[in-house]
């Protein structure tokens, strides 16, 4: 019989704890950016490795960090959905982390918001190593992407009101969130007995059966006076998921006091479709970057000079 101690040797050689795993060389995909692939930031025992990919200007000293999470309905998706945005953040001295989460066929829902958390405590700890600034950071996802961005930048609560255990891990501030056609209210966007929906998979049953979870799963619940400043930019025509679920994620906010812009696309469907050109929306989510990180740095700095002087 195997003792405890050699049991737990046996699935640390298996599964080696990402936070102590040496990182790869950095590659040089895009002109003036360092790029690092397939980092492993999570390795829940029975699930695949979760990875991460890290692009920083080429030049030195400590980059501002957006994460990006890709979208898919929680069912597919690639944190290598958009390589043509790398390169306008790091031309701007930022860096870009693209994550992986567990899809719902893998694991329910809360496992794909611990997959973002666990992503940006692996940040917080090792981020430095990289060069980055990882004081705060900026959310930014895309439909599934974007719901889970909002949840995470929210803070968002487990159906009991308590913290989500991975949520206790330390972590960046963060600093803002991009929210690009996120479903953010999933009792009113969905037929609430339909077992096959990607709502339902995401919270393991229908959304009638399961209400406490789907509410506990949807952005609008976890708006409070701290949330931190949102950028929400929707399709006017989006027949996935309808404009009216940013609106009521805005209206939300703003109620609570926080700081929100919700930006319409006249005539996009989901996924920007129908536009020719998406690089102005993508520097959108740049400028805002560029504002929210930069007023992040200046207050960190503020911070310590006022720690200083005490």
């Amino acid at each position: 019989m195997l003792s405890p101690a050699l049991i737990a040797q046996l699935r640390q050689a298996v599964q080696p704890d990402p936070a102590s795993q040496p990182l790869p060389a950095p590659q040089l995909r895009h002109p003036g950016t360092r790029s690092y692939s397939d980092i492993e930031f999570a390795a829940w025992e029975g699930y695949r490795p979760l990875l991460m990919d890290v692009h920083l200007p080429a030049a030195a000293g400590p980059a501002g960090l957006v994460v990006y999470v890709h979208g898919g309905g929680w069912m597919r998706g690639s944190r290598r959905r958009f390589p043509f945005a790398v390169s306008t953040f790091t031309e701007a001295g930022l860096a870009l982390a693209c994550i992986d989460y567990r899809l719902s066929a893998e694991a329910i829902f809360p496992a794909q918001l611990r997959d973002v958390y666990a992503a940006l405590s692996w940040l917080a700890a090792r981020g430095s190593e990289l060069g980055l600034d990882t004081s705060s950071v900026l959310l930014w996802g895309e439909s599934a992407g974007a719901h889970l961005a909002a949840l995470a930048g929210l803070g968002a609560r487990d159906a009991a009101g308590e913290p989500h255990a991975a949520a206790t891990e330390p972590r960046p501030a963060v600093a803002g969130v991009v929210d690009w056609f996120g479903p953010a209210d999933l009792p009113a966007m969905c037929d609430p007995a339909d077992p096959h929906l990607r709502e339902a998979q995401l919270i393991g049953g229908p959304i009638g059966e399961r209400l406490a979870e789907a509410r506990a799963a949807s952005p609008v619940s976890h708006v409070g006076p701290d949330a931190p400043p949102f950028l929400i930019m929707h399709g006017t025509a989006d027949s996935l998921v309808p404009l009216t679920q940013s609106q009521a994620l805005a209206a939300a906010l703003t109620r609570a006091g926080a700081e929100v812009e919700l930006i319409t696309v006249p005539g996009a469907e989901h996924g920007w479709l129908g536009m020719d050109d998406t690089a102005p929306l993508v520097a959108s989510v740049r400028n805002f970057a560029e504002k929210r990180l930069g007023a992040s740095r200046c207050r960190t700095a503020d911070r310590a000079i006022e720690e200083q002087g005490k």
